[in-house]
């Protein structure tokens, strides 16, 4: 459970299983702290994406996707993928607006200490744009890093959670 809410920072535990939301963390003698049991930060990503939108010579390339269609058996963007293909042919609603976002995501952790260190990961979230043309959607720019999941313990086996 997120613990976003102003109703929700009140609670001291999830409301679904019944976890709590801190742990006594030992601060000195006899003392301790409350410390939230896991941390999430959110950089929103709908203002990066509007953004994109609100440039007048850069909207354009936001439709790149419905306007440059590859012949058959051709490979150099996920728009040429059997997985694409197949969202367009399920959601056809979806497809029949050019402006939509399609978005990649890309989840990868890293250790910051590096080897010698205390154990520690921090797990980032990427997602870029794939209306974008392949020259486009790879630069660093038009990669937004919209999570950040640090912590003694990597989540992966529970990193649907965050998402």
């Amino acid at each position: 459970m997120l613990f976003y809410s102003d109703e929700d920072k009140q609670l001291t535990e999830c409301k679904f299983c019944h976890k709590p939301h801190y742990k006594k963390k030992r601060v000195g003698r006899g003392k301790h702290k409350d410390v939230p049991m896991k941390i999430m930060h959110y950089l929103p990503l709908i203002p990066k994406l509007r953004r994109l939108y609100a440039s007048m010579s850069f909207a354009p390339h936001m439709r790149w996707h419905f306007e440059n269609k590859r012949k058959e058996g051709l490979l150099c963007h996920p728009l040429d993928g059997e997985a694409w293909k197949h969202f367009d042919e399920t959601f056809l609603d979806f497809v029949v607006k050019p402006r939509n976002a399609r978005l990649g995501l890309y989840v990868d952790g890293f250790t910051p200490y590096g080897q010698s260190g205390k154990p520690y990961s921090c797990w980032r979230m990427i997602v870029t744009p794939y209306n974008l043309s392949p020259e486009l959607y790879m630069i660093t720019i038009y990669m937004f890093l919209t999570l950040i999941i640090p912590g003694p313990k990597n989540p992966k086996k529970k990193i649907d959670v965050y998402l």
